[in-house]
């Protein structure tokens, strides 16, 4: 291992790995036509067998020197574990653990992260290596949040607030991400991945759709149905949001004012605040 604990690992893979690795760049607009619906709760089996079946990955077990722990067979485990993605999604999340620490510095540093599998041997995303499972991350000041837990459920508005700062980060680097609002499949951790970059708040987008009214609902109380339809009531809903941020441009078509718009839901989150 070297001092980012990183190495690459050359072995034959299947199909759904080479071809989700076809004309991958920075940003893998090449999976543009990706399914983000592909499920992806993941065995202690199947993630030990992509040890032994990834071509052209590199094999972590830090992000950007954050350790990343796997719970779903030994919850609380802090055993190193190695874990692999493609280069271009390993530097998506070296980006994105940046925003997060930087969007939730009053929190401390991030001890650790836990996640329920990056590359595993399936079809979808994650069988090309483009694709997190997040389900933990704990802060050095004592705060945490679980979406292993469901979080997104909590009684606490505190906490659903942090579940929707953390799942605003991640939106800002990965097009799509499938919360516990999204399906019951989901519902313990959020899933993020690289089809259909840049991102952007798509109308047409279930995901988005239901993310944008669980941040009305929470943070503005819109008291929208959450049903992933961008009608009438989510448009006033996301007018209303945007306006409250001082958000300016098109973050339908604008990757930037979306991801803008993204980092200020975050802060508010993070800081237990109403918009």
């Amino acid at each position: 291992m070297s001092e980012n604990n990183l190495t690459r690992r050359g072995f034959v893979t299947g199909a759904a790995a080479v071809a989700g690795l076809a004309g991958l760049a920075a940003v893998a607009p090449g999976l543009a036509g990706a399914d983000p619906k592909t499920g992806d709760r993941h065995t202690d089996a199947e993630i030990q067998a992509a040890e032994v079946g990834a071509l052209a990955m590199m094999t972590f077990q830090k992000i950007d020197g954050t350790p990343v722990y796997y719970w779903r067979s030994n919850r609380g485990n802090t055993t190193a574990r190695n874990w692999q993605a493609t280069d271009a999604f390993y530097n998506a999340l070296v980006a994105w653990i940046r925003d997060l620490r930087s969007l939730s510095s009053s929190y401390g540093s991030i001890s650790y992260i836990v996640s329920a599998g990056f590359y595993v041997d399936k079809a979808g995303q994650h069988g090309a290596g483009t694709a997190m499972d997040l389900d933990h991350v704990r802060w050095s000041g004592g705060n945490t949040i679980s979406p292993l837990d469901q979080a997104h459920a909590s009684g606490t508005a505190s906490v659903r607030k942090r579940y929707l700062a953390t799942e605003a980060v991640c939106r800002r680097r990965f097009r799509y991400v499938l919360d516990g609002w999204y399906n019951s499949d989901h519902a313990d951790h959020i899933h993020s991945d690289f089809g259909g970059m840049p991102v952007r708040a798509a109308t047409d987008s279930e995901s988005d759709t239901k993310f944008v009214q669980a941040v009305c609902n929470n943070f503005r109380a819109a008291g929208l149905t959450i049903d992933g339809i961008w009608g009438p009531k989510t448009t006033t809903a996301f007018n209303g949001l945007k306006s409250a941020l001082g958000v300016t441009g098109d973050p339908h078509s604008s990757a930037s004012v979306w991801q803008g718009m993204l980092s200020k839901i975050a802060t508010k989150g993070f800081a237990n605040q109403n918009i």
